[in-house]
């Protein structure tokens, strides 16, 4: 890693958190959606993201905040937006991967405090925020089935026919929308979720969960537990520590169609290697192989 000089909105936003000193940037490695890397001083030290969308960083701000009541996440330090982009400045945390059972039923024992807070009125009901780099709407819905279908799936397929998913797919998405209530509930439980939440977006720090990177609003906790297993299946530890505090079924039927969301997104921001994914998923649903 090389320290850099600061770019010029990084230091802007500093000056705004009365945030003083000789600062150095290390730029981290990966991130598929902002800059980022930390900032050092020799006394304090945080980490950064920078953006050209100002609005994607306040809304990671917002969902770490929100997400902070009930989970360990990066303490949000400042947010700053300009024209010319966005600045989030957190608190600095050296995560680690989770490594052994222990470590996965700690944050399947975490996750399940967020989900068991229950009782909104509304599913979505949270600021819009983004996936990835793609706008998501958390506009509010009584019935979860029409969530699903009008802010998530539906807003997707229409960007893929229009990126080239080819028809005979984007025929198969369409009838899967016009059946959720083949996998779907219409009122399955309402909690806050983080709502992005690969494995990559999780781990800890001295044994203690630490989740981030979140695309929070309310609905099924099901989400969550569906994509923690989109690249890969994660440890039974994980769930035995899930279900030690909320004892809920896995409705496994459901994964399916949460998966089908991301992949739509993942063939939207990457390109056609994800075209086989989306389809084989629609596929499966209907079971049309």
């Amino acid at each position: 890693m090389i320290d850099m000089k600061l770019p010029v909105l990084l230091q802007q936003s500093l000056n705004q958190a009365g945030l003083e000193g000789d600062w150095t940037l290390t730029p981290a490695a990966g991130g598929d959606t902002a800059l980022s890397g930390v900032i050092d001083n020799g006394a304090s030290r945080y980490f950064v993201k920078q953006h050209r969308n100002q609005h994607l960083l306040e809304a990671e701000s917002l969902g770490l905040q929100a997400l902070s009541e009930r989970l360990r996440v990066p303490r949000v330090i400042h947010y700053y937006g300009a024209s010319a982009g966005g600045v989030l400045i957190l608190e600095y945390l050296s995560i680690e991967p989770l490594s052994g059972n222990r470590d996965w039923m700690a944050a399947g024992a975490a996750l399940a405090r967020l989900h068991r807070i229950q009782g909104r009125a509304g599913y979505g009901s949270h600021p819009n925020n983004f996936i990835g780099a793609s706008l998501q709407s958390n506009a509010g819905h009584s019935d979860w089935r029409a969530f699903f279908a009008s802010e998530r799936l539906a807003p997707q397929l229409q960007r893929a026919r229009q990126q080239g998913l080819p028809p005979a797919a984007a025929e198969r998405i369409g009838q899967v929308i016009e059946q959720l209530d083949r996998w779907l509930p219409a009122r399955p439980p309402c909690a806050l979720v983080h709502g992005d939440l690969w494995q990559g977006n999780l781990g800890q720090v001295n044994g203690e969960p630490v989740f981030y990177d979140p695309a929070c609003y309310h609905g099924d906790p099901q989400v969550d537990l569906a994509m923690l297993n989109l690249f890969g299946a994660v440890p039974a530890a994980f769930y035995q520590g899930y279900q030690s505090e909320c004892p809920a079924s896995l409705r496994y039927q459901a994964w399916p169609v949460y998966d089908l969301y991301h992949w739509l997104n993942h063939y939207n921001l990457f390109g056609g290697q994800y075209a086989r994914a989306v389809d084989d998923t629609a596929r499966r649903l209907l079971n049309t192989r």
